[in-house]
């Protein structure tokens, strides 16, 4: 299958209605701060304060790989965010005011973001993007902006691991938040339920704040509310990087069955299926995995938590997995492929081209899932698989929240 396929699919994308859509929780300032060989070297990333963020950048460096630190110590944050608090610029970050942000940009006139104590700066971005807002605070006490640091780096800057594909991506560092971010007041209940009664998609992140079996029960709570009075509603959660096996295990325990929806890329995929296997080995092992592997392993872990959807984002090529049941397999190919036009077009490159590792990836999967229904649409007794190549875009000048706009948009446009 060539190139020219798959550019007249992307030449060929349809418009697609777009769904009211609630965004939560998680919702920051992101600094964004490219990282050089003159920053690498310099005195300030050498201070003995700065010693463990360092090695977490260069493991992130040398393995390609999106990873998040969460500092756990409140005054240690805030003398890194004052040590680098003239470096880079500020934007919205966290995976749901990227969303809103991007999702209200898109033409969606209706996006609603929850989250809990926004600083006056997080305020004015969001308002002014269009995005309406329910603050989970309690009291009218004021709040300030939280700011995480987003290091954006180039894969050439220290040696890669054996096996690693070179691309450029970044390592953040931020502050632990609160279970309390991600969860509704029980005073807030009847507002809530009330004001997202029309909605009929909700794209939720934050879960790696949760810590008890008691706090990710209320999460999943929160879900099934969502979905209780509206049977239009999908609720889709997004992963994050995170190694700590308990919360892993309480989000596939507790958030994965009220959930209709997933997003992750490779490397949270390792790190659900380490659980899911009951896998004991070390987390932070990064395991390189086929095309084929990833497939598996997405079909697994749709089949293992009853999902209706799956969406997979890796280096040069997008998957989704559905269930049959509620499959339109073209109408998701299609969504997906505009969401894949999106980021590419959010990503402020110099030059575009289809992923030939994407078209070859898609070329392996069909050895053993093929044929094709039609170009990358595969299907299998319980679910179909749906598979196009990524756009690469060259000399990027943006890395950070790239999955966020791809997984939200795939979301929201798809008529699963």
């Amino acid at each position: 299958m060539d190139e020219s396929i798959w550019q007249k699919l992307y030449d060929n994308v349809s418009s697609i209605p777009l769904n009211s859509t609630i965004v939560g929780f998680n919702v920051n300032l992101d600094r964004i701060i490219t990282v050089t060989p003159e920053l690498l070297g310099s005195s300030l990333l050498n201070l003995p304060i700065l010693s463990e963020l360092r090695l977490q950048l260069l493991h992130s460096m040398q393995t390609c790989t999106a990873e998040e630190w969460f500092v756990t110590d409140p005054h240690m944050y805030q003398q890194f965010t004052r040590l680098f608090a003239d470096y880079g610029y500020l934007v919205i970050g966290g995976q749901a005011g990227i969303a809103a942000v991007h999702l209200a940009s898109s033409g969606i006139s209706d996006v609603l973001c929850i989250t809990h104590s926004p600083g006056p700066d997080t305020q004015k971005i969001l308002t002014n993007a269009g995005v309406h807002l329910l603050d989970l605070k309690a009291g009218n006490e004021p709040s300030s902006d939280t700011i995480h640091l987003i290091f954006e780096y180039p894969p050439d800057l220290v040696p890669l691991e054996k096996g690693v594909t070179p691309r450029n991506n970044r390592f953040i560092a931020s502050p632990a938040h609160t279970p309390e971010s991600v969860l509704i007041p029980g005073k807030r209940m009847d507002a809530f339920s009330q004001g997202i009664a029309h909605y009929t998609r909700a794209f939720l992140s934050g879960y790696q704040y949760l810590q008890t079996d008691e706090e990710f029960c209320q999460a999943a709570e929160q879900c099934r509310l969502m979905k209780k009075n509206n049977n239009r509603m999908r609720v889709h959660v997004e992963c994050v990087s995170v190694n700590d096996n308990k919360i892993i295990r309480g989000f596939i325990k507790h958030i994965l069955p009220v959930a209709d929806s997933i997003g992750l890329n490779e490397h949270e995929l390792v790190l659900l299926l380490d659980c899911l296997n009951s896998n004991n080995r070390d987390p932070k092992i990064f395991e390189i995995l086929s095309p084929l592997q990833l497939v598996k392993g997405a079909l697994f872990v749709c089949k293992k938590s009853g999902l209706r959807r799956l969406h997979l984002h890796t280096f040069g090529y997008y998957v989704q997995v559905i269930r049959n049941d509620c499959a339109h397999a073209e109408k998701s190919q299609n969504a997906l492929l505009s969401a894949a036009r999106a980021v590419a077009q959010a990503a402020h490159g110099t030059h575009m081209e289809i992923s030939p590792a994407g078209i070859i990836a898609i070329a392996e999967v069909d050895k053993t899932f093929g044929p094709q229904i039609s170009p990358g649409i595969f299907r299998t007794k319980t679910h179909t698989i749906v598979m196009i190549p990524a756009i690469i875009v060259k000399d990027i000048k943006k890395s950070s929240g790239l999955g966020d706009i791809l997984s939200s948009s795939a979301f929201v446009l798809d008529q699963f």
